[in-house]
Parts: C-alpha cells; sequence; structure tokens
C-alpha cells in the first residue's frame, strides 16, 4: 500500500450547505456549519509522503475510492461516476476548545487562526503533524485502505478531509459548564469571545450550572464542623495534588479561601466513570464532583458533528501523574462525547452549546452508520449469542490493524464502535490458517475516533499529541517522540484496547453475580478486565473503584499484558466460530472471505 496523491478541486461548500438539513436550535444561535473560509487540502502529514510546492499545494490531497459531492453522493475517483451513499462530516477542532474558553490560548495572536502551509508560521498545535486531529483522519483514510485493497469490511470508509476556519465553531458543553464556570476568564468574556446557546445559571459570576441545572453542592447553614458531613466522596482516591485557586471564578476563589476541608459538606456521587473516557470526574475548589464527559451516544447517525470532547485530569497540568485535558476524538464517550455529537434533527432540552467564532477545524468526511453498541447495550438488544459475534467482528479488526499499523486505539470504549445494517448472514474471516464464520445478525461493526491512536506507516510513527507533556493522555506511555528519559520505558501496550472495552461493558453486564455464576459472555468480558495477576482492574471486593480517573488508564497501560486480541481466539468462546477443513470445503465458492493473513506490514 502506497500512500499515492491525486489533484481535486474543493468541495463546494453551498452544496453541502443545501443538503444539509438546519434545526431551529441552530437558526436561533445562527450556527451554519458550512460557512467555512479558507478551506484546503493540506495537513501537515501530507509532507511525510509527498513532495508540495506552493503551486501544487492548492490541489493536492489522499488519493482514496471514494470523495464526498455532497452529504448524500460520493464520486468515485476512479470513473467520476456519482453515487448515492450517505456522508458523516466530523467537524474536528485543531485547538482544544476548552482551553479557548478558560484563556489558555492567546487570542490575540493571529497564529491560532492561521492555518499551516509549507512556509508559514501558524501555532504550533496546528503545525503538528501528530495533532489529534490530524491523526484521526488519517488512520481513517488507512482504514478506507484496507477496506478498499483487502476487503475488510468493518473498516470506516473515507471520503476526504479539509481544513478551515469555521465561522462558528459549535461545542456541547452540558457536561462542562461546571468546569467552565470555576474559570474568571471564561465568565468574563461568555458573550463577548464566544456565546452560550442559553442563560447560565448561578448567582453573579459564579454558575453552578451543569446538565439539568442541578446543583450538587448542598451546603446547609454555616459552615462548621457540627452540621457538615462528605457523603460518597473519597477525597484521597481522587489523587488530586493541588488548585490552581488563581484561575478560578472570584466568587468560588473566595467560598474556597474561607472553608476548611474538614468542615466541607459535600453531596455529589462518582457515577460510573468506568463506562466513559479516562479523567471524567474532577473535584472542584467548591468540593463538587461532577462528570467530565457526557454519557449520551455519539453517533455518526447524524450527518454533522462537533468532535469536541475532551478530558480532564484531576491533577496540576505539569504534575507527572497526568496530563491537562485535550481534544480526543475520541468523542468523549460520547468521545469522548470522545466527539460530542448530536442529532441535527433534535437538541435535547438540558443540552447547552458553545459557539466559538472563526476557529480552526478539520472536516472528516467518513462513511454514515446507525449507531453505537453502546446504544445496543443499553436498551438490551444484544443477546449472549449477538454479543460473541459483535466481539469477534472487533478483535478481528484490531488483528488486522495491528498487523498492518502496530495500531493501539487506546480509548475504545461503547461509543467508539458503530455498526451498519447489512443482509449479509455471516463474515468470513481467514487468520493464522484458520477460517472463521461469525454471524452478522444484521450488522457489521466498525471503530471510530482514532483521535488517541498510536500507529506506524511507512517507517514513521504516529503519535496523538494526546500523549504529549499536558495532552488529555500524558504518561500513560513513555516512548518516542514524547519520552521522559527520566522514567522507565512504557511503549504502547496491545492488550490495552480489549482491556478498556470491557471497562466500558462490565456494567452493562455485570452486577454482583460471582465469577462462578455468571455465563460465558460475562465471563469474558470480566477476564478483559483483570490484570496480569487475575485482579479486577475496575473494583476492589467492596465495589469501590479501584483505580479512579484516568489512573485506571495508567494502570491498564502497565499492569494488563494477557488480552492481546490474537490470544482471544485461543478460547471457546471465540474459537467457536472457527471452521473445520470440511467445513470449509462447504463455503461457497463465490463467498468472500476476508484474509488477514494476506494483509502485510504497512509498518
Amino acid at each position: 500500500m502506497q500512500t499515492q496523491y491525486r489533484k481535486s478541486d474543493i468541495v463546494d461548500l453551498e452544496n453541502l450547505q443545501n443538503t444539509y438539513e438546519i434545526t431551529n436550535h441552530d437558526i436561533l444561535n445562527g450556527y451554519m456549519p458550512f460557512h467555512i473560509t479558507s478551506l484546503q487540502h493540506y495537513n501537515p502529514i501530507y509532507s511525510c509522503f509527498f513532495e508540495l510546492n506552493e503551486t501544487n499545494i492548492q490541489k493536492t490531497t489522499l488519493k482514496h475510492k471514494y470523495a464526498i459531492h455532497d452529504l448524500q453522493r460520493v464520486t468515485d475517483t476512479e470513473t467520476g461516476e456519482l453515487l448515492s451513499k450517505s456522508v458523516f462530516i466530523k467537524f474536528s477542532p485543531l485547538l482544544d476548545p476548552v482551553k479557548y474558553m478558560i484563556g489558555k490560548y492567546d487570542i490575540s495572536n493571529d497564529a491560532i487562526r492561521t492555518l499551516p502551509t509549507l512556509s508559514n508560521n501558524p501555532h504550533h498545535k496546528l503545525a503538528d503533524r501528530n495533532n489529534a486531529s490530524y491523526i484521526d483522519c488519517f488512520f481513517s483514510f488507512l482504514s478506507s485502505q484496507l477496506l478498499h485493497k483487502h476487503g475488510l469490511v468493518n473498516a470506516i470508509d473515507f471520503y476526504g478531509s479539509y481544513l478551515g476556519i469555521q465561522e462558528k465553531y459549535k461545542m456541547n458543553i452540558s457536561d462542562d459548564i461546571e468546569y467552565l464556570c470555576t474559570s474568571r476568564y471564561f465568565n468574563e468574556n461568555v458573550g463577548k469571545l464566544f456565546k452560550v446557546s442559553e442563560e447560565i445559571p448561578g448567582n453573579g459570576n459564579y454558575c453552578y450550572g451543569s446538565r439539568g441545572n442541578k446543583q450538587r453542592l448542598n451546603i446547609q447553614g454555616s459552615l462548621n464542623a457540627h452540621n457538615i458531613s462528605l457523603i460518597d466522596l473519597d477525597i484521597e482516591q481522587l489523587d488530586i495534588e493541588e488548585m490552581d485557586i488563581e484561575q478560578l471564578d472570584p466568587n468560588t476563589k473566595q467560598c474556597t479561601e474561607n472553608a476548611h476541608i474538614s468542615g466541607l459538606t459535600a453531596v455529589g456521587y462518582l457515577g460510573n466513570s468506568v463506562e466513559r473516557s479516562a479523567k471524567e470526574f474532577e473535584l472542584n475548589s467548591a468540593g463538587v464532583v461532577y462528570e467530565k464527559q457526557c454519557s449520551h451516544s455519539s453517533t455518526l447517525s447524524s450527518e454533522s458533528s462537533n468532535d469536541s470532547s475532551v478530558n480532564y485530569s484531576t491533577e496540576d497540568e505539569n504534575s507527572e501523574e497526568s496530563g491537562e485535558h485535550e481534544e480526543s476524538s475520541t468523542e468523549d464517550e460520547d468521545n469522548d462525547c470522545e466527539d460530542d455529537e448530536y442529532e441535527e434533527d433534535s437538541e435535547p432540552e438540558d443540552n447547552m452549546y458553545s459557539y466559538m467564532d472563526n476557529f480552526p477545524i478539520q472536516m472528516i468526511c467518513l462513511e454514515k452508520c446507525e449507531g453505537t453498541i453502546d446504544q445496543l447495550f443499553e436498551e438490551g438488544e444484544l443477546s449472549k449469542k449477538e454479543g460473541a459475534a459483535a466481539m469477534m467482528q472487533i478483535i478481528m479488526t484490531l488483528i488486522a490493524y495491528q498487523r498492518a499499523f502496530s495500531f493501539t486505539h487506546n480509548d475504545l470504549h461503547t461509543n467508539n464502535i458503530m455498526y451498519v445494517n447489512t443482509d449479509a448472514e455471516f463474515l468470513y474471516y481467514k487468520y493464522n490458517k484458520k477460517t472463521y464464520q461469525v454471524p452478522t445478525y444484521g450488522r457489521i461493526f466498525k471503530i471510530i475516533d482514532f483521535g488517541r491512536s498510536i500507529y506506524r506507516f511507512c517507517g514513521k510513527m504516529f503519535c496523538s499529541d494526546s500523549f504529549a507533556p499536558g495532552g488529555d493522555a500524558a504518561t500513560q506511555y513513555n516512548f518516542e517522540p514524547y519520552m521522559n528519559d527520566d522514567k522507565p520505558r512504557l511503549d504502547p501496550n496491545p492488550s490495552f484496547d480489549l482491556c478498556r472495552l470491557g471497562c466500558s461493558i462490565y456494567d452493562f453486564l455485570i452486577e454482583d453475580e460471582t465469577e462462578a455464576d455468571m455465563d460465558t459472555f460475562q465471563k469474558t468480558i470480566y477476564r478483559w478486565c483483570c490484570d496480569d495477576n487475575g485482579k479486577n482492574i475496575l473494583y476492589k471486593r467492596d465495589g469501590e473503584e479501584r483505580y479512579p480517573n484516568f489512573k485506571l488508564y495508567k494502570m491498564i497501560a502497565r499492569t494488563v499484558h494477557n488480552h492481546c486480541p490474537q490470544s482471544q481466539l485461543d478460547y471457546p468462546f471465540f474459537s467457536q466460530f472457527a471452521l473445520s477443513p470440511k467445513e470449509v470445503k462447504k463455503v461457497g465458492k463465490g463467498t468472500v472471505v476476508m484474509d488477514i493473513d494476506g494483509i502485510p506490514s504497512y509498518m
């Protein structure tokens, strides 16, 4: 597989806008997603493969099978034929929107709105080929190459990408609002530098609102040790080293300075953090535990979304224990919402959105999927047999990705697995000289959101800047290009993804059952959530979280090595799909078999 280029004109944004169904919510807030200026093909990864100059850079882009025409059609890049295919567009931010809203960028510096070229000097994040948005986009392209060159139907298809400055970048801040409201910069500039879709509840400059505008801090009477208790909050387990009081809103800061921690009353909850992405809970200065990730499903079923999810560390941004939040394209678990995605025909009443003017984004154009596996678990639509088949599809996808690209996703959860409908009764895979027949039950599953991924291609390492110092996954690993020579080396872990996925499935399937009482599907997920010593990495025996927040990610990377995708095929739960030599002979001659053995290393 070679990375080839093709000459292409810029997509017609007016055509896209005309086929986009605008919502009343968008109209009220003046949001027109395809009002984008300075649209260009080039992103810094292109310079790794193509000899570019100021002339050819304008039309040079990656060569892929199909290119977006509008939201319902694509162009076959080889024949020029227009084909009917629904397109999903992710608006992936090139800067961290939350950092933007709390004043971490110098907004007077034109560099933050200068798109990268061969000769200019944009903000370092926009020029970095490891920008999580570029990493996400390029692996989406590589995935589509496995789809079209090797017939891997579980690979997501890719229809092109563009950088641009979006007139208004839209981000769902429903789960970020309490964090944002502790920032003096945010409170002073909301309505000036950025707009929020509804009035922020609160008293003066300090706002309490979150989803549903519920206040989770409940202090009655005066602050003293006699009438105050701490409920459902283990301060020691939150692993907080210090708080940046100077960055807080003045009212919040005053509350913090006047209250002794021993006399603080907080009514909050940790919730089910393992069903979402890393670092999703944080203790703010008023002692409130609040979610940092949304829990609704993020899907590719709408035609556009904002990849605006971020994770938050519970530690200082300079601490060695964790990085600062970064975007994850990872839609939150909504992806991350790791993407904060939304249905264009339905804006939930309790959602709050921020609109940032003239924001640098990447349009990533992908095939449109039907829904997430999270939705199927949530609605109880997966039986044990269907669950086994779905997991088998994911395992085979990971085997192919690891074989071709030494790939780790690093945030594989139930909202980062989507499906398309199919009439095919079975999928056939060939791996390690064995043929596997996997029932589809009407669905083909695909992995999405590669913004935290690490992979190799053509002798080059591509590593999301989420792992850079200050990134939302900093210190999960320790290797080049972000090696800290003062710490032990820790390379990407091929067992990480199934363990992380198991953590997101665990509470859907397992409640109070002992391992002896579990069915085989439950036992599989339970096993994926065990470390090298057979210890549950999620929960202690008393039900408490063993490793809260981002520490779970770090401990999976360090203590889980028995769940690489290939090894799963030795377990009866998955080896049941293997065909005997006699059964293989009965497979019809016209049957398409995905030959993973035939996929070479492209590293």
